[in-house]
């Protein structure tokens, strides 16, 4: 997925090239509060997509230490904070982030939303089933559109993961099995194309 070197070390402006220069103030200033948050040990790739006409650098996966953030929900840049959070290594902290995204998905945010979609966790891709709406399915669509070959890399993902983790009950009593028209990885992908499309 990603398309960029390696990063051990990470700061407020390199977190702040997630976004548009549209948003550059918001963008630093959440930046630089999800830095402060972050392990000292840190490794992660970003990946480029397109947003709004720009190339923007998304963090594959973000280690933090605390899940503190001092940003205030008042704050314009505690959303793009949010943003950022969902690329955390904490599958609980991933999610708790979408639903804040998603409590108001605007184009910037978008290419998070459709990282997770990519992802193998079925509760955070329920939880983005659930809330998109309508007008978050056609800002999603813009966003695919523009970003073909990232869109077709999360569709592979999405049927990777339900191959590995929920096609087939592995004897566990907390798996759950899907056939493909249940698994909401490729109810997300037919909405999104249909939006897309229409």
């Amino acid at each position: 997925m990603s398309d960029q070197p390696m990063l051990t070390t990470i700061n407020g402006s390199m977190l702040a090239e997630a976004f548009s220069a549209d948003h550059r103030q918001e963008a630093l200033s959440a930046g630089n509060g999800v830095a402060r948050l972050l392990a000292r040990r840190q490794w992660t790739e970003r990946f480029t997509v397109q947003v709004d006409g720009q190339s923007v650098l998304i963090p594959a996966r973000l280690h933090f230490a605390s899940d503190r953030l001092g940003i205030a929900d008042s704050d314009t840049a505690w959303r793009f904070a949010r943003a950022l959070q969902t690329r955390s290594n904490d599958g609980f902290e991933r999610q708790r982030a979408a639903r804040d995204v998603m409590a108001d998905l605007q184009p910037w945010a978008v290419p998070f939303i459709v990282a997770l979609i990519g992802e193998y966790i079925v509760e955070i891709l329920d939880d983005i089933y659930s809330a998109l709406t309508l007008l978050d399915a056609q800002t999603v669509a813009a966003f695919i559109v523009q970003n073909e070959a990232y869109w077709n890399t999360t569709k592979r993902r999405v049927m990777s993961y339900w191959d590995v983790y929920y096609r087939w009950r592995r004897g566990s009593r907390t798996r759950h099995s899907y056939r493909r028209d249940e698994y909401v990885g490729f109810k997300l992908i037919d909405r999104l194309e249909a939006a897309a499309i229409g």
